[in-house]
């Protein structure tokens, strides 16, 4: 079977002929960097404020970018940022010129990843420089981009800082919550490596946090006067008294205050009025729950306390009720011996004066000369 050449019609031909010229035409005008770009190695994008519709002016916002190139780059390059087309004029609030800092740490670094700056941002012999232009209308951007990017090596994390520029460019965000697909691209002549991701926005991005601090509880606590004289007793006669006052006040936040007291005596044997000098006696506070000194052939010394709120929340303990005439409490000697005289579990209104009774008895042995006994006293208040 001999071969025979196919003669196609020339109309045909002019066809095929118009297509292949076509593709050649498309291939020399497509850009070749496009088919060499790469997925950047790693890349963060910190947003130092993340909430929406940042202005520039009454809320300002920095963009902190590590980005860590595939390909090692040539001096003289450029990184841009290419923002969402629906978000125009939006990141770059005004287009211009912005502040460009190279940093070589940030506060989102994972140390010992790729996601930590190994490196501030180089430039090529001048100063980097950062401009922003604004997208307008269908397939143009909001876009930053940073020009005098000097040699980069792939691999390395570098780093860098956007702020508003001293005059011109101003950033901020978008006006809109939720995801903002956003392009990171590192390029060096025809050598691109670029990557797409999500910002994420929030309609507020801050928390207020509100706290009161209430006043510390306190209690005042006062004694009248430091000294008080049962006169003279008469061996074998009647008792003799004197009063002082012990008040106290509380702030509102206390729950409520105490008061104790003991006595000295003679140092060593019991409470009560003490003859130092000789011959040595002691009218003694027995350390028996009360003193009842209105009968015959009776001797000591006790106290007693009113009741300051007459019902309400003040309490005496019984056996220093000033209830029954003549009937003391008997005061044990020493602090570790003090007893509770007056307390309250409850909210005070207002100050509570109680009157204090000390009470005292010579029995007909009793020797004569001065006697005296210190009563201390100890307040303090329940919190």
């Amino acid at each position: 079977m001999s071969l025979q050449k196919i003669k196609l019609p020339s109309q045909f031909a002019k066809i095929i002929i118009v297509l292949v010229f076509s593709v050649g035409i498309f291939l020399l005008s497509t850009p070749l960097f496009f088919s060499k770009a790469n997925a950047l190695t790693a890349a963060y994008f910190y947003l130092s404020r993340m909430a929406t519709n940042i202005n520039g002016s009454s809320a300002t916002v920095t963009y902190t970018i590590a980005v860590a190139p595939t390909q090692s780059m040539s001096s003289s390059g450029t990184v841009a940022i290419i923002f969402p087309d629906a978000d125009d004029g939006n990141w770059c609030r005004t287009a211009g010129s912005l502040t460009v800092t190279a940093v070589s740490s940030a506060l989102p670094d994972l140390a010992s990843t790729n996601w930590a700056i190994d490196a501030s941002l180089p430039n090529n012999g001048s100063a980097l420089t950062a401009s922003c232009v604004q997208g307008s209308g269908s397939s143009s951007f909001d876009t930053i981009t940073v020009s005098n990017v000097g040699a980069l090596t792939g691999g390395t994390t570098y780093g860098f800082r956007i702020s508003n520029g001293s005059s011109a460019g101003v950033v901020g965000t978008d006006d809109t919550s939720g995801t903002h697909t956003t392009t990171l691209r590192v390029q060096s002549g025809a050598t691109i490596d670029a990557s797409t991701f999500d910002l994420y926005l929030v309609s507020t991005d801050s928390v207020t946090v509100s706290a009161t601090v209430q006043a510390v509880p306190t209690v005042n606590c006062s004694i009248s006067s430091n000294s008080v004289s049962l006169g003279t007793l008469y061996p074998g006669g009647a008792y003799s008294t004197a009063t002082n006052t012990i008040t106290t006040s509380t702030s509102s936040s206390t729950i409520g205050y105490y008061w104790s007291s003991f006595g000295t005596g003679d140092g060593s044997t019991d409470a009560g009025l003490y003859k130092s000098s000789a011959t040595t006696y002691l009218i003694a506070s027995t350390g028996s729950s009360t003193i009842n000194l209105s009968g015959l052939g009776t001797e000591g010394f006790g106290i007693t306390v009113s009741d300051p709120d007459a019902g309400g929340a003040a309490v005496v303990p019984a056996d220093f009720s000033d209830g029954s005439a003549g009937t003391f409490g008997a005061l044990d000697r020493d602090s570790t011996n003090a007893q509770l005289i007056l307390y309250q579990n409850g909210a005070q209104t207002s100050p509570d004066n109680s009157t204090v009774t000390y009470g005292g008895k010579a029995g007909a042995s009793a020797e004569a000369g001065s006697y005296s006994e210190t009563v201390y006293f100890v307040c303090g208040a329940y919190y």
